[in-house]
Parts: C-alpha cells; sequence; structure tokens
C-alpha cells in the first residue's frame, strides 16, 4: 500500500457514526422511570417516535406514535385505564397496539393496529426492545444499586445531537479527562491507558492511581476536602452496548477519627440512539452513602453536568464537521494505545449487526 492509500483508508474497523449503525435485537432505556406518568410521552428511539406512558395500574407501555387513522401522535392523547385514545378521533388502543374502539362507528376496524414494543421497569430505568419480539433472550442488564436505600444517586439526562458510539467511546476512555476536562475533574495524572480486557461478553478496565488529591466532582459526596491526597483504583465495565459503569474505590490513608477511609462513587452512562446522529445520554453517579444533603446532591449535580458541557460540546462540534465533510468517514484514522476500550465497541458492534443480518459500510 503506497503513502496515499495509507493517508486515505479511513476506519479499520467502521463505527458507522453517520449511518443507521443501532443494533435492534437489544435492549436500551427509554426514560428514567420518574419520566413516564399515565401522561403520554413522545421520544424518538432508535429513529423511530414512541409514544411511553403507564397504564393506570402503573404498568409501562409503548407504541408506535402514530395513529392508523390519519396519523395524529398518540402522544398527544391521553391515558384511560388500560387504553391510550387518539386526540384526533377518539380511537382507542391497547397497550399491544391493537384498536379496541372506534368512537365515530359501531365496526371496530380490524386493521387498525400499531407496532407494540417490549418495555421492562428495572432500577431507575424503564428499557425497551424495538427488534424482534421473539428474539428477546434477556432480562435487561442488573443495576442493583440504582434502587438500593445504602446508596446515594444523582442522576441527570442530556439529548446530544451527536451519534451514541462516539459518547460510547468517549467514557471509556478517560485518558481524554487531564486535557478537555482540565479546569472541572482536574484529575491530570489521568494520561495513560488501563488495563482493557473482556470477561465473557463484558468490556472491563482497571487501573491503580498513586496519592493525589480526588476531582472536585465527588469530594462533597464522600466528605473529603479537596486538596486532601487519596488513593485511588478505577475500574470500569460495559456489560451492554447501551450501558456502561466506572468505579471510583478510593481510599483516605489518613482518615480523621471517626471517618471512613474507604469509599466508592460508580458512574453510570447510558445512552439510547435518537434520530439520525442524535442521542439520548443519560447519567448517574451514586455514592456508597445512605443520603446526600440538598446542597451536596446539587453541589455534585452541578459540577458533573459542567464537566458533561465540555463532552458534549465537543462531540456535537466533532459530528457536525464530519457529517458535513466531503470525504465524510474516509479520512485517516489514527488509534492509540487508550483506544481498547473504544476499539472492543466497535468490534462488538459490528458482530451484533452482523448477526441481524446488517454491516456497516467500510469508508
Amino acid at each position: 500500500m503506497n503513502d496515499e492509500a495509507k493517508r486515505t483508508n479511513g476506519q479499520t474497523i467502521p463505527n458507522g457514526m453517520l449511518e443507521d449503525n443501532y443494533p435492534r435485537n437489544m435492549w436500551w432505556v427509554a426514560a428514567h422511570r420518574d419520566e413516564l406518568t399515565t401522561k403520554p410521552l413522545a421520544r424518538w428511539l432508535l429513529e423511530t417516535p414512541v409514544v411511553l406512558y403507564r397504564l393506570e395500574d402503573g404498568t409501562p407501555a409503548a407504541l408506535y406514535d402514530r395513529c392508523p387513522h390519519r396519523w395524529a401522535p398518540l402522544s398527544e392523547g391521553h391515558v384511560e385505564g388500560d387504553k391510550i385514545i387518539c386526540p384526533y378521533h377518539g380511537m382507542e388502543f391497547n397497550k399491544a397496539g391493537r384498536c379496541t374502539k372506534a368512537p365515530t362507528q359501531h365496526m371496530r376496524p380490524k386493521t387498525a393496529e400499531i407496532p407494540s414494543f417490549a418495555v421492562r421497569e428495572a432500577g431507575a430505568y424503564v428499557w425497551i426492545w424495538m427488534g424482534d419480539q421473539d428474539a428477546i433472550d434477556c432480562d435487561p442488564p442488573e443495576v442493583e444499586y440504582q434502587s438500593d436505600p445504602g446508596w446515594a444517586p444523582v442522576h441527570g439526562y442530556y439529548e446530544v445531537a451527536a451519534n451514541w458510539v462516539l459518547i460510547r467511546e468517549n467514557v471509556l476512555d478517560l485518558t481524554h479527562i487531564a486535557f478537555l476536562h482540565k479546569d472541572t475533574f482536574k484529575q491530570d495524572d489521568w494520561i495513560t491507558a488501563p488495563d482493557t480486557y473482556m470477561d465473557g461478553e463484558t468490556i472491563c478496565y482497571e487501573q491503580e492511581f498513586d496519592l493525589a488529591p480526588l476531582s472536585p466532582l465527588f469530594c462533597a459526596g464522600m466528605g473529603l476536602p479537596e486538596d486532601k491526597p487519596i488513593k485511588r483504583v478505577q475500574k470500569g465495565r460495559m456489560p451492554s452496548l447501551a450501558i456502561s459503569f466506572s468505579d471510583w474505590n478510593v481510599h483516605d490513608p489518613a482518615p480523621e477519627e471517626g471517618h471512613r477511609s474507604d469509599f466508592i462513587v460508580r458512574g453510570c452512562h447510558i445512552v439510547t440512539p435518537a434520530q439520525r446522529g442524535k442521542t439520548h445520554y443519560f447519567w448517574m453517579a451514586a455514592f456508597d452513602v445512605p443520603s446526600l444533603t440538598d446542597v451536596v446532591a446539587e453541589k455534585t449535580r452541578a459540577s458533573v453536568t459542567a464537566a458533561f458541557d465540555e463532552d458534549k460540546h465537543l462531540l456535537e462540534k466533532l459530528q457536525a464537521s464530519v457529517a458535513a465533510d466531503p470525504r465524510g468517514l474516509d479520512f485517516l484514522e489514527v488509534t492509540l494505545g487508550a483506544d481498547g476500550a473504544g476499539i472492543k465497541v466497535r468490534q462488538i458492534l459490528n458482530k451484533k449487526l452482523k448477526a441481524e443480518g446488517r454491516s456497516l459500510q467500510r469508508q
């Protein structure tokens, strides 16, 4: 291969960030559990308009957000019992998407059916399976601590104008923290790549650090001063393309009398494809303490948001630039040592798409 070819061979392993690169046969997060009520919620998921709601008994449901009569969005309607009512002509649909009543006529239109999707509530989130419903062979990933009274969570949500893979790779490559987040995370020792390995189909990493001050994002939640040197071990895992975790295992070698010496703060990063080039990003930081004061919770939320705003800004600029560039993905992409986890993400993605009979075009 000549030098010019080497410079223009694009991605060795494609991530499909400009394409439909969303596996269908897996669980994705549709919403935080607190978002779902009997008031219908409209949300684009995997380039599909979906209406999410709870039946009056609290059961979550999800349908294609389009009445088959004159295509009015069902999300503009309302719920009565176990039915959702179209706002346009009052047609009623059950959670299976079947029309059970058309008030303007005596006969129920037998062809008036719309797709329904399997939804399951697990931990703090409502999950959805949008592929082959007969292919459901597992439960959503377990996230026990999200509802454990021994843990105190802080959570948030973004809609990011970038492909979901960019966010997934971002949260698995933590060497960017020392640069992009130098004024927010203030963790400048994170410049070497962790050991990355596979545990079955789960991507894992682990890295131990010498004594250094903890990031101010998490000091308040642990009751630690921002200038105190501590030991920490970073552990991460991605059991699904939809969700990954990053644990900060903190050890204070000289705790004050009566204070704990060991803490864990668990980061949770959830991505769900929305419309093309957009992603729902749900995040959570959970401390292994029973509760946080309102002041500490708000300080933590504001600090994490300030850091994630930096990610959002850069990834949206990246997406827009690549999408507008006529060369698109046909441009040299250099892989560094810290990209081990990101490369594994792409390998898993391509394997899942191949299993669904789809593939990404190598640029």
